[in-house]
């Protein structure tokens, strides 16, 4: 009985399968496939996942270039105000690669930040269990090469770079009571 109702389904879905679009004919019935007809209206593009649900943008990336990113991924710890890492971040962007980005923020950040690298120094790059303190783009540029990252984009035409998150998630009483680096007259870290 079962086997009965999965052939019902998969002969019910498969021309769904291969669908690209979903349009209203001129007699009000929806259709599907991979090309709308002369005269139909409300045509959606399919996207092949369900709406609302969140999609891993790293899944539309070349098989190599997936696998280099979970050996070596890249990170980038930066701070406001700081040219060095602006610099390399728009190197990152040039070669257009997918990495993470961390703030340094606060006294709690330059800590952390300590304790990852043994310096205050900014930007610092990641690539892999490698660090590199201070922006230097022929250093840089090694380190990526090294790690197999093209100097080419292989990045899907729609991809959207992720928002820079803070290096430290700071706690609700601490956030208060610590020293905001991104203030002009700050004295942080450089």
């Amino acid at each position: 009985m079962r086997s009965g109702w999965l052939a019902i389904v998969l002969i019910v879905c498969a021309p769904l399968a291969g669908a690209q679009f979903k349009w209203v004919d001129a007699s009000g019935r929806v259709g599907y496939g991979d090309k709308p007809p002369a005269g139909a209206h409300d045509i959606e593009r399919l996207e092949g996942v369900v709406k609302g649900a969140k999609r891993d943008p790293q899944a539309a990336l070349p098989y190599q270039l997936q696998s280099t990113i979970r050996d070596f991924p890249v990170t980038l710890y930066t701070m406001a105000g700081c040219a060095g890492c602006n610099a390399g971040r728009s190197l990152l962007r040039a070669r257009a690669l997918p990495f993470a980005e961390r703030t340094v923020r606060d006294s709690t950040d330059v800590q952390a930040l300590k304790q990852l690298t043994g310096s205050d120094q900014l930007p610092v790059l990641r690539v892999g269990a490698r660090t590199i303190i201070g922006f230097n783009s022929a250093s840089w540029d090694e380190a990526l090469d090294l790690a197999g990252y093209p100097r080419a984009s292989q990045l899907p035409v729609d991809w959207v770079w992720p928002e820079p998150k803070p290096l430290t998630e700071p706690k609700p009483a601490q956030a208060a009571a610590t020293q905001d680096l991104t203030a002009p007259d700050s004295g942080g870290p450089r």
